[in-house]
């Protein structure tokens, strides 16, 4: 039976860069995968013809992967970086925190090409359209989402719906492992279906919103401080713009990462300079600077107490 996605299911983890091709994230339909990526990724079939991925890479070459993908929808959120590709020679941009839709009504060309030293964070959905077509017949509330697999491909921007966007955000947040995370995958991943179908419908939702849990507060300040590592808000502006109390954002974030934000704040920012210094691109003085570092000997001081050696080590 022909595969309905060339996207395999995978998870790999790259702490120094290395060939994608060697990954094993596309099966053989893929025509050409050119370039290396340091960071994560993973995809996994939470329900047939259903598949869920996420991934936060660096690529420190420029990357180029040539594949024909089937008549299906893709809906993809970015949280941090850019993603572009061109698919039929169209070329499709995805703006950072924005939520977009792909749909093909039958196979294309579709070409991923993005420079080098570009990074990107984001999570997705993957949905064969024969797949959607049957969760339309048998739920009629799914239709309106049969009409992003017409006409050849729709690119669609759902920015007024925040809604998926958040979903797809506690997808990639979850804290779950094992069956607990697959039901949870698989649930929310249906959510955004629905949710996704409700807002191409127009129709408000019919549950009124309930009260955020300190989940919810955590996985939103998150958001916020992954946004803007080098220049993130203090906690007051941070909790005014979450529309909550300084406290209660302080206790949610420690209760559920296990950490202050402060603390959370330098373990990114370490990791971060590490991805650079590894690229080989920037003297540990560059490195310093760009993480807002007035002094590089405070950098220095920092990384090495953070990791137990110098920055200079990773070159």
């Amino acid at each position: 039976m022909k595969r309905w996605n060339p996207y395999l299911d995978t998870h790999f983890v790259f702490d120094h860069a290395a060939a994608i091709a060697e990954a094993g994230v596309l099966d053989d339909s893929a025509q050409q995968v050119m370039g290396s990526a340091i960071g994560h990724y993973r995809a996994r079939t939470v329900r047939p013809h259903l598949q869920y991925f996420d991934c936060n890479l660096q690529f420190p070459e420029p990357l180029r992967i040539d594949k024909v993908l089937p008549g299906s929808l893709c809906i993809v959120h970015v949280l941090d970086g850019q993603w572009q590709h061109r698919v039929d020679g169209h070329l499709n941009q995805y703006t950072l925190g924005g939520t977009h839709g792909l749909g093909l009504s039958e196979s294309m060309e579709a070409v991923d090409q993005l420079p080098g030293g570009s990074h990107v964070r984001m999570a997705g959905l993957r949905i064969a359209g024969d797949f959607l077509r049957e969760l339309a017949e048998e739920d009629p509330a799914l239709q309106p989402l049969l009409g992003l697999l017409d006409d050849g491909m729709q690119f669609s921007a759902f920015n007024r719906c925040r809604a998926l966007g958040s979903l797809l955000e506690r997808l990639y947040h979850s804290p779950y492992v094992g069956a607990l995370e697959r039901l949870n995958q698989e649930s929310l991943s249906l959510a955004v279906l629905v949710e996704l179908a409700s807002h191409l419908s127009g129709e408000p939702a019919q549950v009124a919103a309930a009260p955020r849990g300190q989940r919810d507060i955590a996985h939103e300040a998150r958001r916020v401080l992954d946004a803007n590592l080098i220049d993130p808000p203090g906690s007051v502006a941070l909790a005014r713009q979450l529309e909550v109390g300084e406290t209660t954002l302080r206790r949610a974030f420690s209760s559920i990462y296990g950490q202050s934000m402060l603390q959370y704040l330098r373990q990114q920012r370490m990791e971060l300079a590490r991805t650079l210094l590894r690229q080989g691109r920037w003297q540990v003085a560059q490195v310093a600077f760009r993480l807002g570092y007035a002094n590089p000997a405070n950098f220095n001081h920092a990384y090495k107490a953070h990791f137990g050696h110098p920055p200079g080590a990773e070159r």
